[in-house]
C-alpha cells in the first residue's frame, strides 16, 4: 500500500515538474502592461489560487487569449489574469510578420439558422441556452468541431448545433474573383428586450447596417464611420436609445451604433489589406458584449473608426441583426 502511494506522489511531481516545465517553454504571442496590480491565478476563475501579482504598468508575456481571459507569464510565473487588467493599447505582437493584432478572432465558417435553434453555453444539448436563433438568421463561427459551431457570446465561448443550419459557407480570406465567399465575418450580440430605449437600438443597429449598402471601396478609398454610416440624426432614421458616453449612459439618436462599428472592428482585425487609420476604445470597462479590447466607438471627433482599402479589387460590407445577432460580413464586390 506504503509503495503505491509513493509512486502516486512520485508521479503527481513528475506531472508538475512537467506542466511547469512546458509553460516555462511555451512562446509568448503579445506582449502587455497591467492596468493596475493584479493577481496571477492558478485557472481562469475569479476564486482561484493566487500565484503571485503583476505589478502596474509592468509588462508581461500573453500565451493566449479567451474571451474574459488571458494566460500570461511574468517573472517566471504562469498562470491568468483578466484580458480587462491589460492595457489593450499596450499590447503588440511578439512576431507581427506571423501573429495577427491584439484581440483578432478569425471566425472560419458562415452560417444560416433553420428553423429555432438554441445556442449553448457547452457542446452538449443540455447545455444552458444563452439565447435562440430564428429561420434565416446569420452568425459567424470560430470553427466547428464533431457537428457543433463555436462562437462568442458577449464574452464567454458558446455553441450552436450545426444540425440546425441550412448553410454553412467557408470564409475565404483570398477569394477569387467572382466568388460569393465573403473575406470575413464576426458576430457580436445585443439584447431583444422590449423597453422602447432597446427598440429604438434594435432599429438603429438595421438602419447603420443598411447604409453599408451605400458604400463600395476600390483600392485607396476610405470609409469614415461618422461620416458614412452617420450623421446620427432622425433624418437619416436613427432613433434615440442608450448610448456608452465618457463611461456613462445616455440617451442619443444613434444610440448601439457603436456596437455595429465594433463588430466591423472585429471584422477589420482579420483583413491586413484593410488598415485601420483611427480607432478609440470606450474606455477602461470596454464594451460588455465583445471580448475586452475589441471594441471601436463612434460618435464624435476623438470617438470614431476609420479604415481605408490596400485590396487591388473592390470590397462591400454587408450587415444583418437578427433575434439578438449582429453579424457583418465583408466580400469582393467585382
Amino acid at each position: 500500500m506504503k509503495k503505491h502511494l509513493v509512486l502516486l506522489l512520485a508521479l503527481a511531481l513528475f506531472v508538475s515538474l512537467f506542466s511547469a516545465a512546458a509553460a516555462k517553454d511555451e512562446p509568448a504571442i503579445y506582449l502587455g502592461q497591467a492596468r493596475l496590480d493584479v493577481r496571477i491565478l492558478a485557472k481562469p476563475d475569479k476564486n482561484a489560487a493566487s500565484l503571485g501579482i503583476v505589478a502596474k504598468n509592468r509588462t508581461m508575456e500573453i500565451l493566449e487569449v479567451e474571451p474574459t481571459w488571458a494566460k500570461i507569464r511574468y517573472n517566471g510565473i504562469t498562470g491568468y489574469v483578466r484580458r480587462s487588467s491589460i492595457i489593450d493599447t499596450s499590447v503588440n505582437a511578439v512576431n507581427p510578420v506571423t501573429t495577427p493584432p491584439y484581440s483578432t478572432v478569425e471566425c472560419d465558417w458562415l452560417a444560416w439558422v433553420a428553423g429555432d435553434v438554441p445556442i449553448l453555453t457547452a457542446p452538449q444539448a443540455d447545455a444552458e441556452v444563452l439565447i435562440t436563433m430564428h429561420d434565416g438568421a446569420r452568425l459567424a463561427l470560430i470553427d466547428i468541431e464533431d457537428g457543433w459551431g463555436r462562437l462568442i457570446y458577449h464574452r464567454q465561448y458558446a455553441y450552436i448545433n450545426t444540425n440546425g443550419l441550412s448553410e454553412i459557407q467557408p470564409i475565404n480570406k483570398t477569394s477569387t474573383a467572382g466568388s460569393d465567399a465573403p473575406l470575413a465575418a464576426y458576430t457580436s450580440f445585443y439584447r431583444i428586450t422590449t423597453d422602447e430605449s432597446n427598440i429604438n437600438r434594435m432599429l438603429n443597429l438595421q438602419v447603420a447596417c443598411d447604409r453599408f449598402t451605400l458604400y463600395t471601396l476600390s483600392q485607396g478609398d476610405r470609409l469614415d464611420f461618422n461620416k458614412h454610416i452617420g450623421p446620427y440624426s432622425r433624418s437619416v432614421g436613427y432613433q434615440p436609445a442608450n448610448a456608452l458616453v465618457k463611461g456613462e449612459v445616455v440617451q442619443s439618436y444613434g444610440g448601439g451604433t457603436c456596437q455595429v462599428s465594433s463588430t466591423l472592428y472585429n471584422v477589420l482585425l482579420q483583413l491586413p489589406g484593410l488598415q485601420i487609420l483611427h480607432r478609440r476604445a470606450h474606455g477602461p470597462s470596454a464594451a460588455s458584449y465583445l471580448p475586452h479590447g475589441a471594441d471601436a466607438a463612434v460618435g464624435n471627433k476623438t470617438q470614431n473608426l476609420i479604415f481605408k482599402s490596400l485590396y487591388d479589387f473592390p470590397v462591400r460590407i454587408d450587415g444583418t441583426s437578427q433575434d439578438g445577432a449582429l453579424t457583418i460580413a465583408i466580400y469582393r464586390a467585382d
